[in-house]
């Protein structure tokens, strides 16, 4: 191995990990919040071809988009129920709720906001460290003549451009959601609203001893289906086993009470 190989691999990616950082983030400098920002509206109304024509000049006017869409319709070709998922820029998130509640009747309503500042500064850290490591590494592999250390630099860089990647996409996504807000949007006519699902329904006393009656009739379910498979065959070898051992036992209580032959006379 060249003089310095094991000095440079080392200098490399010791701050892979975070433990060295000259270079990376400043942790203490200005960081804009990085909020992930997600509503939910239920609106109902007697003409939802007219909402939903409503909807695409709000997302017009607000810049928003619409990322998945589920609409049915009723015999008369009109829109009786639609699911919408909306893009909307966090900065008219507030701006988008309010109007798409005035859409029509407000069934159901919520908003939740999820603060990832620090992951996203951690995120951008990290990237930018192993981007150093990377480099240092390559340049390192540039200068090494023996096959040995070649090898090496390869395999560490290797593994440093995965670990790269994944931070990369890790970024993009953070990137995307705190920049575009997410509102699912429920569209129905009074006569056929159903309530969206909530995400704490199915937690509780209640919700648990439900589960736990499921769990139980499930068991009793299986229990008796193995009952019922087992039952014939156990029919059978009761009418067949019970009088063959009935005989048997009855052939060796009379081996047992049988009189012992008579006994030869004596010639002398």
């Amino acid at each position: 191995m060249a003089p310095g190989a094991d000095e440079g691999l080392d200098a490399a990616t010791r701050d892979s990990d975070g433990s060295a950082n000259p270079n990376g983030v400043n942790r203490a400098a200005v960081q804009t919040r990085a909020v992930i920002k997600t509503g939910q509206v239920a609106v109902t109304s007697e003409d939802l071809d007219a909402v939903r024509v409503e909807v695409d000049q709000l997302l017009f006017g607000l810049d928003g988009s619409i990322d998945r869409e589920e609409t049915s319709h009723d015999d008369k070709g009109s829109i009786d129920r639609s699911t919408l998922v909306l893009r909307i820029p966090v900065a008219n998130f507030g701006a988008a709720m309010d109007a798409l509640q005035k859409l029509g009747k407000v069934e159901t309503s919520d908003t939740k906001s999820k603060d990832v500042t620090t992951e996203v500064i951690d995120t951008a850290e990290r990237v930018e460290t192993i981007q150093n490591s990377l480099d240092r590494l390559q340049r390192f592999q540039q200068q090494a003549e023996d096959i040995d250390d070649l090898i090496r630099f390869e395999d560490q860089i290797t593994e440093r451009e995965s670990e790269l990647r994944s931070l990369q996409a890790q970024q993009a996504y953070l990137a995307d959601q705190t920049s575009m807000s997410t509102i699912t949007l429920f569209l129905s006519t009074p006569e056929t609203f159903v309530a969206p699902p909530d995400a704490l329904e199915d937690a509780g006393f209640l919700s648990g001893l439900k589960s736990g009656w499921n769990a139980l009739k499930d068991f009793v379910v299986v229990g008796l289906t193995v009952l019922g498979a087992a039952l014939p065959f156990a029919v059978a070898a009761t009418l067949i086993g019970v009088p063959t051992w009935l005989l048997v036992r009855a052939l060796a209580r009379r081996r047992e009470v049988a009189p012992a032959p008579p006994a030869e006379p004596d010639p002398s």
